[in-house]
């Protein structure tokens, strides 16, 4: 990651004012004084060069979220976010700064750059961010085996003493492996909210031949009522389009009453989204007294 100096860039024929404009806009970070770096989308660079701008830094929080892989629910961070020793000195004027006690258990290494593991990464999160954000980035690791929830309870112990770990503990209560994406971790606890009954997640359903047609990402049973998160936005191809829209039509020939929702719907309408539940809970329940048969079946494990 290349840090530059002032005299460097002038040498690369940018004007004082015209870096200084540059940073005003975001297109070029100033790291301290007389150091600059280049911001990337994934916020690697300006994370890397932070972090060896200021000795003994670690990368944590959100820019060591972006590093493993998890999701950042939520604004990204304006500046990377590393995290120094209580007693550590220097400063980054380009970068969030965090002090904090980093035993050597918490401070991983990835293509030599110095960064908070996952377990700490994900207690930093639930520390200093809402509830959404810690429990998707937590779904998310411990779904893909990056994290055991042993390894971040004893994170959560080792912090029994830290401000707001209180917060971290009640946001991490929530989290399960279960869910495959962002949104459907950001649905559970929106659903939640709205006062929804509790759903089963990930539930397989079979057609009247026992062949296993779906997997649904949230399912009411009482109401036979099946929920997808669609957090995409867009399809990759008119291939995956028309295979959406089969598995739906096949759901509903079998009786199955199917809610679709996506990011927008639990981000800025969330009544709307509840309303549109309330509906097919009716819709199922009307379906159940008129004697219309279920033509599904939920296999077992």
């Amino acid at each position: 990651t290349e840090v530059f100096s002032r005299a460097e860039a002038r040498q690369l024929g940018w004007s004082d004012p015209a870096l200084s404009r540059a940073v005003r806009a975001g297109r070029i970070v100033r790291l301290r004084r007389d150091q600059f770096t280049v911001p990337t989308a994934s916020g690697r660079c300006p994370a890397i060069a932070a972090a060896r701008a200021c000795r003994g830094s670690v990368i944590s929080h959100r820019s060591a979220a972006l590093f493993w892989g998890l999701p950042v629910v939520g604004a990204l961070p304006v500046r990377p976010e590393i995290t120094v020793a209580p007693n550590g000195t220097g400063d980054v004027a380009g970068a969030a700064l965090h002090r904090a006690t980093l035993p050597p258990r918490d401070i991983a290494t990835i293509d030599g750059v110095r960064v908070t593991p996952v377990a700490r990464t994900i207690v930093d999160l639930g520390r200093h961010r809402p509830a959404a954000a810690v429990v998707a980035a937590a779904d998310k690791a411990l779904h893909e085996s990056m994290v055991t929830m042993e390894e971040i309870q004893d994170v959560l112990l080792a912090c029994r003493n830290w401000p707001r770990i209180t917060r971290a503990r009640r946001a991490l209560r929530l989290v399960d492996a279960r869910a495959e994406s962002p949104l459907e971790s950001v649905s559970r606890l929106i659903l939640g909210w709205l006062r929804i009954p509790t759903p089963r997640l990930q539930q397989r359903i079979a057609d009247e031949r026992g062949f296993v047609v779906a997997r649904a990402d949230f399912y009411w049973d009482e109401y036979g009522v099946l929920g997808e998160a669609d957090g995409r936005g867009t399809y990759d191809g008119r291939d995956v389009l028309t295979a959406e829209k089969e598995r739906q039509e096949r759901a509903e020939e079998l009786g199955l009453v199917v809610v679709r929702w996506g990011w927008s719907d639990v981000t800025r309408r969330p009544q709307l989204l509840q309303q549109r539940l309330l509906r097919g809970f009716d819709r199922g329940q009307l379906r159940d007294r008129s004697g219309f048969p279920r033509g599904w079946s939920l296999p077992s494990a």
